[in-house]
């Protein structure tokens, strides 16, 4: 697979279907690399059919987008409770830098202008690329992610109960402990609407332990996210096309997140499921496809 050098990083990503297709980014939610469950091969054949020229990549931390040189270890738990006791701690990036590299794929690419499509934390990511990048996103899909409001603000929290459910993909396990953890954490992802397929779910996280497990990278893309400013105001200066998707099921982010952030993208489009957890499922991917080809029309 093709790659960059950005900031101390090395960014690696990938091309599939039409060469000659309206260009799609497609960024992943904290810990997920290419192959993983979010956006599989399968949703992206979907994507293709529809005319897109598919582009995913790891984003830095995750997957085969490693440092370059040794950077510290992050005590996420330590890192949150001297943070709120007023004491600063460092991240070594913010999902400012994790926008940017997205900029930077497209420059390697050769692409002036993209579609851009953000699960999750990548839909904190593909936000501050619309609105540091506004001349490079032709428009933006937000899929289950967070309301952007910082404590003291009065949109949305993540409670602290999930960020400790978040937080224990930090700890290192062995692949006979690793791949049973995360295929449950994936159970709570999905939520009890759409039918949870183990199997294929098992299959997805064994992958990506064996390509590249790194729960270190999951403590430092958290200390990210807790590290840049509020979306909370700024996204209302987000001015191109924009999709909201999100589920009524989501344990992570609950559906009063994807109104809010309907609600203060200006023109912004919402589709809630009722039967959407914190995944993109495969009983959408079709849907998905199609309402990104009209949005991007």
């Amino acid at each position: 697979m093709p790659s960059i050098e950005r900031e101390g990083f090395t960014i690696n990503y990938e091309e599939t279907g039409r060469g000659d297709g309206h260009p799609l980014v497609l960024v992943a939610g904290l810990g997920e690399q290419i192959g993983a469950v979010e956006y599989p091969d399968e949703q992206c054949a979907l994507f293709a059919e529809q005319g897109f020229r598919i582009i995913r990549l790891d984003n830095r931390d995750t997957g085969l987008s490693i440092p370059t040189a040794p950077i510290p270890n992050v005590d996420i738990l330590a890192a949150l409770s001297a943070l709120q006791q007023g004491r600063d701690v460092a991240a070594p990036y913010t999902l400012f830098t994790m926008a940017d590299d997205v900029v930077a794929v497209l420059d390697a690419l050769g692409i002036e202008k993209a579609h851009v499509m953000g699960a999750s934390m990548g839909g904190y990511v593909v936000r501050w690329m619309a609105l540091r990048h506004p001349h490079r996103v032709a428009s933006l899909q937000i899929v289950m992610s967070g309301s952007g409001a910082v404590p003291g603000e009065d949109g949305p929290q993540l409670t602290p109960a999930v960020i400790e459910k978040l937080a224990g993909q930090c700890q290192w396990r062995d692949r006979n402990q690793a791949v049973p953890y995360q295929t449950e954490m994936w159970r709570w992802y999905w939520g009890n609407g759409y039918p949870f397929e183990e199997e294929w779910v098992k299959q997805r996280v064994t992958f990506a332990y064996d390509r590249a497990y790194r729960p270190e990278g999951i403590a430092r893309q958290m200390l990210a996210v807790i590290k840049t400013p509020s979306l909370w105001e700024a996204q209302a200066g987000i001015r191109c096309p924009t999709l909201v998707i999100h589920g009524e099921r989501d344990l992570c982010f609950p559906g009063e997140h994807g109104k809010a952030i309907a609600t203060r993208i200006p023109g912004a489009q919402l589709w809630l499921d009722p039967q959407m957890g914190h995944i993109l499922h495969r009983e959408q991917w079709q849907e998905m496809a199609k309402r990104a080809a009209a949005l991007a029309m």
